[in-house]
């Protein structure tokens, strides 16, 4: 037994050391580059982007286009989402030279690639339907669904085969996986395979849970916008650390349950009406178990976490059909698979007369890192309103730095999003998700048609300078800001209380030894603000410090100067209005001089 609980142990494939470092863009690459109009983006064409993309700092690309896929399935336009053949590079991007050469010269670079996993299944006239029609059993978004719980080792042996040929051939840092993991055995044997090669790989998963030894991170694990908008009541957007600390220790965490019997009632501890106040089901949080899978190979392995509930005062005569959790984010798990995408999370419980005993695994498992999202391709879906744009910062810096770039957790955002890119849509591009409605008015994201000449326009050109400053600040200091993980209390970020005529986002720093990194922010896009920074739990009020403004404009001779704790704390500060050059977002650095260094 201990043989094996070790071998369980050493199978555990964790992510490389690089994934705290991440800051992830996302690429539709036929509409990133136009060399022939509009959906004319190849392999070719976007490696003569990288250029600028190793100067804008980012260091990965999750890359939304490069297999066999529909011409106009979603939203009448080329998607990687209406895949044919995932085993297959679509030839309208380019050959396999074209891409690994692609691949190579963002490695050159130091820019990972990401590839985008549609894992659900593939459409109704791909070849594969017609070779494997036992493979199939279902279909979801028009197209044909895997039929992963049919027990075809064919399938599975087909899957793993196809995402390590990418590893092997192409040299693939690792996958986003589209809607739902599915059968987590199947990525954790990838995970190992790719290791054996050499190359550990990371796999960002669209929805929870995040699992050691399957998936690394959520990429909208803590989203800034989603699919119609800014996301205003997120606490990201004002106490970006608070949230982050809290989310760390699942503080204030809330926990709700609906039972749905198989006579047609139900049961939600959200609502009394159903059934009066005495038969509201009564939900008790009791901690957590973790339990450990050994994959059909007897090598590979994960762990899922799970959170165990008790649900009390429910009807004992009555036979249960489905249990949903749903945390306070709005996540859902079932304990039914019917009808349901993430089967691998399905809820268990044991019922005793009225008592239930519940556990469903966590979105996050402790020890995965903190993600947060600015934009996607799926902003601007299907009622998104026409005279609007989808990306989220809009040339906000606050929005930008506060919320992400400089957030204690792993960076998400879109092309565009960097030079404020008016939205443009591709001709072609439908209101409706089945291309509904008139060509040329659609909003997602996704089909962003990129105009490069707008960075002749000055003020778009302010904008990518300032995130170039931003995402440099991030990546000058990996010492300071880094991502926190679940279930780690620590101090190394934490919000710093303030004082200014206004009401302001809560500012935060990061600390480690004699070192300070403090970011606050404006959001208001017409008014300057004067801040104070009550600096005196962070620095003792003798301290000698050497301050520096990493972003923000400087007033005189404050660009670096030196001065001691109890004057910092009295310091008023500018914070420019947003949406303009170096206004929104305030970065100090403030350095504690010991004796002798100065």
């Amino acid at each position: 037994m201990k043989e094996r609980e070790i071998l369980m142990d050493y199978e555990i494939i964790d992510a490389p050391e690089y994934l705290e470092r991440l800051i992830i863009y996302e690429i539709a690459t036929k509409s990133f580059t136009s060399p022939n109009g509009p959906e004319s983006g190849t392999f070719a064409s976007m490696e003569e982007k990288l250029p600028y993309l190793e100067e804008l700092g980012i260091n990965a690309v999750w890359l939304t286009g490069h297999q066999l896929c529909d011409k106009s399935h979603f939203y009448n336009i080329w998607t990687e989402y209406a895949c044919i053949r995932p085993d297959c590079i679509d030839p309208s991007l380019g050959t396999e030279a074209e891409f690994r050469h692609f691949v190579e010269s963002a490695h050159s670079r130091g820019i990972k690639i990401f590839l985008d996993v549609i894992t659900h299944g593939v459409m109704e006239d791909s070849p594969l339907v017609k070779e494997h029609p036992d493979w199939f059993l279902g279909g979801s978004w028009g197209m044909r669904d895997f039929d992963w719980y049919g027990g075809h080792a064919d399938l599975d042996a087909w899957w793993v085969d196809t995402w390590l040929w990418y590893i092997k051939e192409f040299g693939i840092d690792g996958y986003r996986l589209d809607v739902a993991h599915y059968r987590n055995d199947l990525w954790a044997l990838i995970r190992r395979k790719a290791a054996d090669m050499g190359k550990k790989i990371v796999i960002i998963a669209e929805t929870g849970p995040a699992i050691p030894g399957v998936t690394d991170i959520l990429q909208h694990g803590e989203a800034v916008s989603h699919n119609h908008g800014l996301n205003h009541s997120f606490r990201m957007l004002h106490d970006a650390a608070g949230y982050c600390r809290d989310r760390q220790i699942r503080a204030n965490e809330r926990w709700e349950v609906k039972i749905f019997y198989e006579d047609g009632t139900i049961q939600d501890s959200r609502d009394s009406s159903w059934f009066g106040k005495s038969k509201v089901p009564e939900v008790i949080f009791e901690g957590d178990v973790t339990e450990k899978i050994v994959c059909a190979d007897g090598c590979a392995s994960y762990r899922i976490q799970k959170g165990r509930l008790r649900v009390e005062n429910i009807h004992d005569e009555k036979r249960i059909q489905n249990i949903q959790v749903i945390n306070k984010a709005g996540q859902v798990w079932n304990s039914s698979r019917e009808g349901v995408l993430e089967v691998d999370y399905t809820v268990e419980y044991t019922k005793a007369k009225n008592k239930l005993t519940v556990y469903f695994p966590y979105r996050i498992q402790d020890g995965q890192f903190l993600s947060v999202q600015l934009s996607c391709h799926d902003d601007g879906w299907v009622g998104f309103p026409e005279e609007e744009s989808p990306y989220a910062a809009k040339g906000s810096r606050y929005l930008a730095g506060y919320t992400t770039l400089l957030a204690p957790a792993i960076p998400v955002f879109m092309s565009g999003e960097e030079f404020n890119a008016d939205y443009r849509p591709l001709p072609q591009l439908a209101p409706g998700l089945y291309g509904e409605g008139e060509p040329g008015k659609g909003r997602w994201l996704y089909g962003s048609w990129i105009d490069w000449e707008q960075l002749k326009n000055p003020e778009k050109a302010a904008m990518l300078e300032d995130m170039k400053r931003i995402i440099q600040i991030r990546r000058a200091h990996p010492h300071l800001i880094r991502p926190g993980k679940m279930g780690e209390k620590t101090d190394r970020f934490c919000p710093v209380d303030y004082d200014a005529e206004e009401i302001l986002p809560i500012p935060y720093c990061y600390r480690e030894e004699n070192e300070v990194l403090l970011i606050a922010a404006n959001p208001d896009q017409e008014n300057d603000v004067w801040v104070k920074l009550d600096l005196s739990q962070i620095l003792q009020p003798e301290s000698r410090c050497r301050v520096s403004i990493l972003f923000g404009e400087a007033q005189g001779d404050e660009a670096e100067f030196v001065e001691n704790g109890i004057n910092l704390s009295e310091h008023k500060w500018l914070i420019r209005r947003d949406k303009t050059s170096r206004g929104g977002l305030l970065v100090l650095k403030i350095e504690e001089i010991r004796k002798g260094q100065e």
